[in-house]
């Protein structure tokens, strides 16, 4: 990490030196290429976290009344209400990357929905309240898991044109435990509703796979179908706090 910043600041301040085409300001040496380097480093940074504009004025205002003598914040607030007025925009972009998200994936959303419906018509597919849908293949005679167990599975994750986007290899199965939050929601409810030795398939909306979000292998708002077999259920430990029902993990409708 601490190369990558190197070689950047390094190519920031030869192209401030030499070819710097802002006329608004002028590099006449190190430390003015420097503080252009961090000007354009900052920006950089917001600009990643969602922030696309800000107020030249106020942004030096700020800047310049940091002290680091000092321990106050600036315009009279202390840190509680620092934090929170950061906080309350850190909301609204988050709020404007999930409707930004929304328009753009919202396809996704629908064709799941349609699907979703469809499916839970379909003989022997079952439908639990927070819209999890799974079909029993066969069949296993094996202890159900419960949460904080670890469960030992073969696997394959398809989206609905039938992409696959993550499976086990061959025979060679793998291990996750049933730790609140560790794995999609859809996982944490579906596994302790299969015996061990039970081939089932897994129908997850959205809401209990990757969310509005998504990750680097799917994209916001899919629905996902799981084909799973529960080779080996393995019994944990309940911690002394934490959730201790399978409703405390799931979304809220």
């Amino acid at each position: 990490m601490k190369l990558g910043i190197k070689v950047f600041g390094i190519a920031c301040l030869s192209a401030t030196l030499f070819s710097c085409g802002n006329k608004d300001v002028a590099l006449n040496n190190l430390q003015d290429s420097v503080s252009f380097c961090l000007g354009f480093q900052t920006a950089a940074m917001w600009h990643q976290q969602g922030v696309d504009t800000v107020t030249n004025d106020a942004f030096f205002a700020g800047f310049k009344a940091f002290n680091k003598d000092e321990e106050n914040y600036p315009l009279d607030l202390d840190q509680e209400q620092y934090s929170e007025l950061m906080q309350r925009y850190v909301a609204l972009i988050e709020e404007k990357e999930k409707n930004k998200l929304a328009e753009q994936y919202g396809p996704n959303r629908e064709e799941g929905e349609k699907f979703l419906n469809e499916n839970k018509e379909k003989t022997g597919v079952v439908t639990t309240a927070s819209g999890l849908q799974y079909e029993i293949l066969s069949e296993g005679k094996g202890p159900k898991p419960s949460l904080y167990d670890t469960i030992e599975v073969l696997y394959k994750g398809t989206l609905l044109d039938g992409t696959v986007f993550d499976s086990t290899t061959g025979n060679e199965t793998v291990k996750f435990p049933l730790i609140p939050y560790s794995l999609i929601e859809g996982w944490i409810e579906a596994f302790p509703l299969l015996s061990e030795g039970t081939k089932a398939k897994l129908f997850i909306p959205y809401n209990l796979a990757y969310g509005e979000y998504g990750n680097a292998a799917i994209q916001p708002y899919s629905t996902l179908i799981f084909e799973v077999e529960l080779k080996k259920v393995i019994k944990g430990k309940k911690p002394e706090n934490g959730p201790r029902r399978i409703e405390d993990v799931l979304p809220a409708k």
